[in-house]
């Protein structure tokens, strides 16, 4: 007897052993690639929205092609993020360009104020004084310049430049790792299903988590392409200059939280100030009208139909994921509420209520 209670103790101590070195191992890896958990996040969160997508496009190619399906869905998802970014340095560019002489007009003869200046709210007459001071009068952005500093400047354009290299390198690394889950998802998913199953009991949390990351991804993606789509023909309609450009940050924007209202709230103030009073109202009243009908029927119910989360906790849940984890908690803050209502239905047996 005290032989097998010696052997059962062996058997604790060497599983306890085993625990305490792989978590050992595994948080020594996770410190070393820590700088680069943020891709891999956003590569997972990419895949597993795009599975089911990538199947079908994996079952459309011909057989001798199959292999190199990873590939192509790697490149038409690596497309489909660069297109619109493209279009917006491409605009943003050529209307640097059109700025750029408009302060050499300014430096050299001065710019007349524009008569709409004044009539914007709050802020009308102290915008009059400034252009009056810089850009009416030649030389007066040279002396407002100089008397800014250039050391701010300059600091703010190294930072910026560090961080669109951070950002470019974050966004390669994830488009790599992409390749390979969507090459090696399968098994993996495998893997991890089998070690949830052994070391939890059961698996429908993860299933749960990754239904909604899916329903997330989808409910924002595809609710802000319409939102931009939508705001973009009453951009056009309403006469503001480059409307695609504004329709697509409309839709970049609407993903985040107070992102689309500051968009058209500004389109609908450069409209009053520029005297199209009527303009400005219909941007404003249009724009309110789809982001009320989006964010508070299309998207809830795309949501909550794929991950059973009520509404207060997608709310919660995305609010709480981008004050965390920045634009990539908008799709994990939904997942761990979900895992966390999932755990407390189970764990209090409310099986009839929805919270």
């Amino acid at each position: 007897m005290a032989g097998f209670f010696n052997w059962e103790n062996n058997i604790q101590n060497k599983n306890a052993a085993q625990w305490i070195f792989g978590t050992s191992v595994l948080l020594l890896a996770l410190w070393l690639i820590h700088g680069y958990l943020a891709a891999l996040a956003w590569a997972g969160v990419i895949a597993l929205a795009s599975w089911p997508l990538y199947r079908r496009f994996e079952q459309c190619l011909p057989t001798r092609l199959k292999c190199l399906a990873p590939l192509f869905f790697t490149l038409l998802v690596a497309l489909l993020f660069l297109a619109p970014l493209a279009y917006i340095f491409y605009v943003i560019g050529r209307e640097a360009g059109l700025f750029a002489m408009m302060l050499l007009e300014a430096q050299s003869h001065g710019l007349p104020t524009p008569s709409w200046l004044s009539r914007i709210p709050v802020l009308g007459d102290t915008l009059l004084a400034w252009w009056n001071t810089v850009l009416a009068t030649p030389g007066g952005f040279s002396s407002w310049f100089h008397r800014l500093g250039h050391e701010p400047i300059m600091d703010w354009i190294r930072l910026l430049g560090s961080e669109m290299m951070h950002r470019t390198l974050t966004f390669l690394l994830a488009l790599f790792s992409l390749y390979f889950l969507y090459r090696d998802g399968e098994a993996l998913a495998m893997r991890m299903l089998a070690l949830i199953q052994r070391q939890l009991g059961s698996t429908h949390h993860a299933k749960r988590a990754v239904d909604t990351v899916r329903a997330t991804v989808n409910g924002l993606i595809l609710v802000g392409i319409i939102e931009g789509i939508l705001l973009g023909i009453a951009y056009a309609l309403a006469g503001i200059d480059s409307p695609a450009l504004w329709g697509a940050l409309t839709g970049l924007l609407a993903v985040i939280p107070f992102g689309m209202p500051a968009l058209y709230g500004a389109a609908s103030l450069i409209l009053f100030a520029q005297g199209n009073e009527t303009a400005a109202l219909a941007i404003l009243i249009w724009g309110t009208l789809v982001m009320l009908a989006s964010d508070h029927v299309v998207r809830p119910i795309l949501m909550r139909d794929s991950a059973q989360l009520p509404l207060l906790w997608i709310i919660l849940g995305i609010l709480g994921g981008v004050e965390t984890f920045g634009l990539l908690g908008i799709f994990l803050g939904p997942a761990i509420m979900a895992t966390l209502i999932s755990l407390w239905r189970e764990w209090t047996h409310v099986r009839d209520h929805p919270v």
